[in-house]
């Protein structure tokens, strides 16, 4: 069976091709206990039955679209491994989106097990990508109660039509001509990257504690914050001290909006790409508190939400692929795609609820994005069980390791209130 590549398919495949990053969802899930490898293979197995997108190989020829693959095939969705080392190089595991299938799952077979699961970022964005980690938790668990049970099936519009049809047309063209710069190069200031050709691909984390998390919520809500406000001011400061004075004064940041938000219907119907951008621009004084910055970030994410944030993204690419046709606009965009320099993503809380394997209790995970190529440098976020997972990937050098590293450090101590 056949299906259509939808317009943010088709994007996330450009960032690959015109060197922004490889267009691949991560998510490391470690436990306190064995998990069952029977019953979790065969979860993989029931979810790509389910979600049969997932079990699709990509085909350029014609006009793109996935194509359903061969049983066989299918195995590759699920591997187990029993050393770290293995493990290690499959956190970072890149899937081909013209072999598939568009998800792989390694199991690390151990006392205290642990997953790692790479999505093709064609398929789904990062909340797509939630909704499918909630989702092979809960054939899991119902597997190990009932080896009879068969998950139901998801396989509605993976399309952008019904998020458009939220907004009128007044509102459309006003986030045209309000947002038009919110999906394009911002800025020429970059992380200062190390010079080496050994180039390998690599997610540096840094988790910040309950202790911390708990002193920060407290200290944003007396002052009307968000912890999205918080991480933000603190990725600039650390910015600006390591790109250097230039970034107070020009630096913008462009932050992922999960464009679900708008959606009425918020019920798991589909994988799909529903991320946008908004451009963030903050001017930063010698010498001023985080406080200080906290309220510069807050004051404006306040009056960006008053603008139907991401919308601009979304207006401009109905428009152009409708107007063109989709061989056309990918053309067109590939000639004048601009990537940003510097962005960041908060991916929001993985559900302690919802993320849990019966019988096998969760002791920590994280989400992250895709691995970036240089210049570009990205800082997600992730929180699970009152912890928050800093995260930045990129192909690049053990230096750069070593100074990202380092850079997550030092927003930690920013948000240490």
């Amino acid at each position: 069976m056949n299906y259509r590549a939808e317009i943010f398919d088709l994007m996330q495949l450009l960032y690959d091709e015109t060197g922004f990053n490889d267009h691949q969802l991560h998510s490391v899930i470690r436990f306190r206990s064995k998990i069952d490898e029977a019953t979790l293979e065969k979860a993989v197995a029931l979810t790509l039955q389910a979600i049969p997108i997932l079990a699709t190989m990509f085909v350029r020829d014609g006009k793109p679209h996935w194509e359903s693959l061969t049983t066989e095939a299918l195995r590759r969705a699920f591997m187990a491994v029993d050393d770290e080392a293995a493990f290690d190089e499959a956190i970072t595991y890149r899937i081909d989106e013209e072999s598939g299938p568009q998800i792989r799952l390694c199991l690390l077979k151990r006392e205290r097990s642990a997953i790692a699961i790479t999505m093709n970022h064609m398929i789904a964005d990062a909340g797509g990508f939630k909704d499918y980690l909630y989702f092979l938790c809960a054939t899991y668990s119902r597997l190990m109660r009932d080896a009879s049970y068969t998950p139901p099936r998801v396989n509605g519009g993976r399309g952008i039509r019904d998020l458009i049809r939220e907004f009128g047309l007044r509102k459309r063209i006003s986030a045209l001509i309000a947002q038009k710069a919110d999906s394009n190069k911002t800025g020429s200031l970059c992380f200062p990257f190390d010079s080496g050709n050994r180039i390998e691909p690599f997610i540096a984390t840094r988790v910040v504690d309950r202790g911390k998390v708990a002193r920060l919520k407290t200290y944003c809500k007396e002052r009307g914050a968000t912890i999205n406000d918080a991480a933000l001011a603190a990725y600039y400061r650390v910015l600006v001290r390591y790109i250097g004075p230039a970034a107070a004064e020009g630096l913008e940041v462009p932050v992922m909006i999960d464009m679900r938000r708008y959606l009425k219907d918020k019920e798991f119907r589909a994988l799909r790409n529903l991320a946008s951008t908004t451009v963030t621009r903050l001017r930063l004084n010698e010498g001023e508190s985080f406080e200080e910055t906290l309220g510069k970030a807050k004051a404006l994410m306040d009056a960006l939400k008053r603008q139907s944030l991401g919308l601009g993204g979304y207006a401009k690419m109905s428009l152009l692929f409708g107007l063109c046709g989709d061989r056309l606009a990918v053309r067109l965009m590939r000639f004048g795609l601009r990537h940003p320099l510097v962005c960041m993503t908060n991916i929001g809380e993985l559900d302690q609820r919802r993320l849990a394997f019966d019988g096998a209790e969760v002791e920590s995970a994280y989400m992250c994005g895709s691995i970036k190529h240089k210049p570009h440098f990205q800082l997600a976020l992730s929180g699970f069980d009152g912890t928050i997972t800093l995260s930045s990937n990129l192909y690049g050098t053990e230096a750069d390791k070593a100074s990202i590293d380092a850079f997550l450090g030092e927003v930690e101590e920013e948000l240490t209130v």
